[in-house]
């Protein structure tokens, strides 16, 4: 069987496997230089992959690149192009300095209602010169069902910015407000993304690897790296993702659970509803705006093993910056992990540097006293921020997530713990929840395991109009002309020709089932007269482990 690579790079550590089907050959984690996130890769690939390559099927990363850029605050100044259309007053739709409000309009049906003004183009453009800005965003109302004016701005201002990205091609899924702010996002993370894959790039052929290379996207599912490329905001959320489906791998069950996976910076949390993750299938929100980005529901706390714990007021203070590696391991801050080793739960570094870390934080108890009440805050903290999802999830319409239709609570049955710290956690959870807590063999390389076992997975809608004769699939800017006779059978048998071309594309040498999400078609009316149909049509190749 060929030979697959994992690859998980945290805030912390980047976990590497080398899989052979399900068994393990070789698994590594090294400490992760965030400035210089392409080295870690290169270093651990160097670790995990034979000198003789030849058995290795391909790369799957699950990288943090993207997530930075946001937290940091370090994406590039985007210029957008906005076609809001008549309407409400679309200043709310500002993402940036950078945006030109211009004339032209689509309607509901994907008619041109107004032509595309071009010298209100040109003028944008040449403001976003000016300002040195190289990342384009261009979005039209309803241009999921005619993206003619986006390809025609595009096509204006080709050979002038070298990041230009259309909302079309975000989404097949309506919501004007959440395609422009996708497609800002993704503007934004281009250049970055593309620098990352020129250097990985670059890496593979120091090393002679000559493999397809896979980016884990938000959903769980992967994309080729060249894919990835054009829709880096895919790859979002590319770390909790990685958890899930590596619990998923190393832990199959078919009852609620809670998974966990503790990390050194962070603490990801994910919900297993009869077996099944969570899936925000509109869209998540980023910075306070709300995206098609389709996501595994998952929640990101700043609690993990190496974050920097002060003791204010007779109160543990966790988090959520860390300040450097664990007192126990050279560091110069008391941090959780030095709990674990004072208490005999990790066996790494001094064990005499961590009890000076306890000491620093309470002088008047013993250090093991103080490690046993950091480690219960630790633990009342990961439980409160559990409870706060809980409640999220179910205050939500039940119609928002497919899984809950008729649910009215959560019966969790276990948890299950991945992450560095996990076993040295397991008896704490178990109290805290009064639950049963498993934490699986390679608990530690969790999430690589994850990533390396996660199958591609993308997503096509189809919109027809037969009384017009058009037919459109926006997430590959395709358009064609249909007769009036056009069936919800033809949009299908249409549609999954299409699916099945992508997966190849997507290197997928068997086509997993392809499941079709939405089914809707109406009739056109023109006075008392049917004149035709409007069909939609959404298919996916859903989330989940490659079969072994």
């Amino acid at each position: 069987m060929a030979h697959i690579v994992g690859i998980d790079i945290g805030g912390t550590h980047a976990d590497g496997v080398l899989l052979d089907g399900d068994k393990i050959l070789v698994k590594k984690k090294v400490n992760v230089d965030q400035e210089n996130l392409t080295e870690s890769i290169i270093s651990l690939l160097r670790a995990l992959v034979p000198e003789s390559s030849s058995g290795l099927a391909r790369i799957h990363l699950s990288t943090t690149l993207c997530t930075n850029a946001i937290v940091h605050n370090s994406l590039d100044d985007v210029g957008m192009l906005i076609q809001a259309g008549p309407g409400m007053n679309p200043d709310f739709l500002n993402c940036g300095k950078h945006v030109r409000f211009i004339d032209g309009a689509i309607d509901h049906r994907g008619h041109t209602v107004k032509k595309t003004d071009k010298d209100q183009i040109e003028r944008g453009a040449e403001e976003f010169l000016q300002d040195d800005v190289k990342s384009i965003g261009i979005v039209t109302k309803f241009s999921h069902r005619n993206h003619l004016h986006e390809q025609q701005i595009h096509d204006s201002l080709t050979g002038r910015f070298p990041h230009v990205s259309m909302g079309h091609r975000m989404s097949g899924l309506p919501n004007f407000p959440r395609r422009v702010y996708t497609t800002w996002l993704n503007a934004a993370l281009r250049s970055k993304f593309l620098d990352f894959q020129d250097a990985m790039s670059e890496g593979l052929k120091q090393l002679s690897l000559d493999c397809p290379c896979y980016v884990l996207k938000a959903d769980g599912g992967t994309m080729p790296f060249d894919v990835a490329a054009e829709i880096p905001c895919e790859s979002v959320h590319s770390g909790p993702s990685a958890s899930v489906m590596g619990c998923l791998a190393l832990q199959s069950n078919s009852h609620d659970a809670l998974l966990l996976d503790i990390g050194g910076t962070t603490t990801d949390i994910a919900i297993l509803v009869d077996g099944t993750p969570l899936l925000e299938r509109y869209g998540i929100t980023i910075k306070g705006r709300p995206t098609l980005i389709r996501a595994l529901n998952s929640r990101s706390i700043g609690l993990g093993g190496d974050s920097t714990v002060r003791y204010v007021e007779e109160k543990f203070i966790i988090g959520p910056e860390k300040s450097g590696p664990p007192m126990a391991l050279g560091g110069t801050v008391p941090t959780p992990t030095d709990a674990m080793v004072v208490l005999g739960r990790m066996d790494v570094g001094s064990k005499t540097k961590a009890e000076e870390a306890m000491a620093l934080l309470v002088a008047a108890q013993s250090p093991e006293e103080t490690a046993r009440q950091l480690l219960a805050t630790f633990t009342a903290q990961i439980q409160r921020a559990v409870e706060k999802m809980i409640e999220e999830v179910f205050s939500r319409p039940v119609y928002t997530v497919s899984a809950l239709l008729s649910r009215k609570r959560l019966r969790p049955q276990e948890i299950i713990a991945v992450g560095g710290p996990a076993a040295a956690m397991q008896q704490s959870l178990a109290d805290a929840f009064s639950l049963p807590c498993t934490v699986p063999e390679h608990f530690e390389v969790a999430n690589a395991i994850g990533a390396a076992r996660t199958r591609p997975t993308l997503e096509a809608t189809l919109y027809a109009d037969t009384s017009d004769g058009n037919l459109s699939i926006p997430e590959i800017g395709y358009r064609e002309k249909i007769s009036r006779g056009y069936s919800m059978r033809d949009a299908e048998k249409r549609l999954t020709k299409v699916i099945k071309s992508m997966a190849k594309d997507f290197g997928m040498a068997g086509i997993p089932k392809i499941d079709f999400l939405e089914r809707q078609e109406m009739n056109t009316m023109s006075g008392f007269h049917t004149t035709g149909k409007i069909i939609s049509v959404k298919a996916q190749i859903q989330p989940g482990l490659q079969k072994l």
